[in-house]
């Protein structure tokens, strides 16, 4: 393993933390807790989903994805529509409401973080952008972590 990989997972989980609820005083989001926030961003960024695809999304079982939907609903950020093909499915479409609160959040963290990187060059900033993007390909191309990983020696 290359010395420097401790490091990298500590400085992927100090913005992992600088980034949730916590991170601007737990007001980031409004009334979403992080889970809630990322299952409204992936309808918002995918625009309808069934449940059964957002937990796969968020790497949790359908009946968690449901509970998170549920909450969602109440606050009036999505709605549930059975589908017109198969109505045993479940379909869930985010509101004009969600849409807005999406919206802010997303403009919010763009002005923080537009405001830590304004000290940096251009060519930084790009190249920060370049080695996320690597990231977060390589993130979804491994999977989220799991058991298998944790008991074949990782853990």
């Amino acid at each position: 393993m290359n010395k420097n990989i401790p490091e990298i997972y500590n400085l992927i989980q100090e913005l992992s933390w600088h980034f949730g609820n916590q991170g601007l005083k737990g007001e980031c989001c409004g009334d979403l807790s992080l889970v809630e926030f990322m299952a409204i961003k992936n309808l918002h960024d995918k625009n309808y989903h069934t449940i059964q695809e957002i937990g796969t999304a968020l790497n949790i079982t359908k009946s968690g994805a449901s509970k998170i939907v549920n909450r969602l609903e109440i606050k009036g950020y999505v709605l549930r529509e059975r589908s017109s093909e198969d109505g045993r499915v479940c379909c869930v479409a985010i509101t004009e409401k969600g849409t807005d609160a999406i919206s802010k959040i997303l403009e919010i963290y763009t002005s923080y973080v537009d405001k830590i990187l304004k000290d940096f060059e251009p060519n930084t900033i790009s190249n920060i952008k370049n080695v996320l993007e690597s990231l977060v390909t390589s993130f979804h191309n491994q999977g989220f972590i799991n058991q298998t990983m944790i008991n074949g020696g990782i853990y």
